[in-house]
């Protein structure tokens, strides 16, 4: 009797064999991936194929996804383990790598409607991987300054010992956890010229304010990513207060670099709006 299965890819015809491929092979090339090194993990890394099939079976990924999967997704909106070893020469450790491997946002989420502004938020969103430590030093506004040169592009417009807010312990104490973040890449649209409790009031149930270290750590990985400054004309107003008790406000972003502020929550300014964080 033969055991001949009727449904393997071999039941296909070349042509139809080698139009499946390629039309996998062009949609992981527009959402920023190596088709070579996706199709590998098929035949090295067996959960990564597995996964890959429920996906298929399921047509669509329901809950948290794999990190190399939201990579597909986001194309050039996401800096992973990978980015962080590039750019900045990152070393992690193998707990680390395990942490990081679970994106906790599905494509469900990604491909969803943006409710802040109306565009799909895997277009309207960056994702990173936000660190409490780089190489064993924390990372700090401060240590962000150390790695980011005066005299290079992305660049802070104020530098220590000079900036107002040098001494600031949003600046010098406070870093990120070890996990994913999910950032609205500008402000919140339309809460210019509001109080804070007007531009919180504005978030769905979803988001949060970030802090002022995550925000100035998407507009520096957004700029190193993908060459755009992020709240290019604005400022996001953050959850940091200073030691006077004004709200912290990251943005205005340009080629003459990244400027800190802080305003009052009371305040209605025309350039100041609000920072969205998608909630763990």
């Amino acid at each position: 009797m033969s055991t001949k299965q009727k449904s393997g890819l071999w039941t296909m015809t070349k042509g139809e064999f080698e139009e499946s491929v390629f039309a996998l092979e062009k949609a992981i090339v527009k959402q920023g991936g190596n088709p070579r090194d996706l199709f590998n993990l098929f035949r090295t890394d067996g959960e990564y194929a597995g996964r890959i099939a429920q996906a298929m079976m399921r047509k669509g990924l329901v809950g948290s996804i794999e990190s190399r999967m939201a990579r597909m997704v986001l194309g050039r909106n996401i800096f992973d383990v990978a980015d962080w070893m590039s750019y900045y020469d990152a070393k992690f450790t193998k707990k680390q790598l395990r942490d990081a491997g679970k994106f906790p946002w599905g494509e469900d989420v990604l491909n969803s409607t943006c409710p802040l502004c109306g565009k799909t938020v895997k277009d309207c969103h960056f994702a990173f991987l936000g660190l409490d430590h780089l190489n064993g030093k924390p990372l700090t506004i401060l240590k962000l300054q150390e790695l980011h040169s005066i005299t290079a592009q992305p660049r802070f417009y104020s530098y220590t010992p000079d900036a107002w807010y040098s001494r600031e312990k949003f600046v010098t104490d406070i870093t990120m956890d070890l996990r994913w973040y999910l950032l609205h890449t500008n402000i919140v649209p339309k809460s210019e010229g509001k109080t804070f409790d007007e531009q919180k009031a504005m978030l769905p149930a979803e988001y949060e304010v970030p802090s002022a270290i995550t925000e100035v750590s998407k507009d520096l990985l957004v700029f190193k990513k993908t060459g755009v400054y992020a709240n290019l004309s604005r400022y996001g107003r953050c959850t940091d207060v200073d030691s006077d008790g004004d709200r912290v406000s990251v943005g205005h972003f340009f080629a003459v670099g990244l400027h800190v502020g802080d305003y009052w929550d009371v305040s209605r300014v025309d350039i100041l709006g609000v920072s969205a964080s998608r909630k763990f």
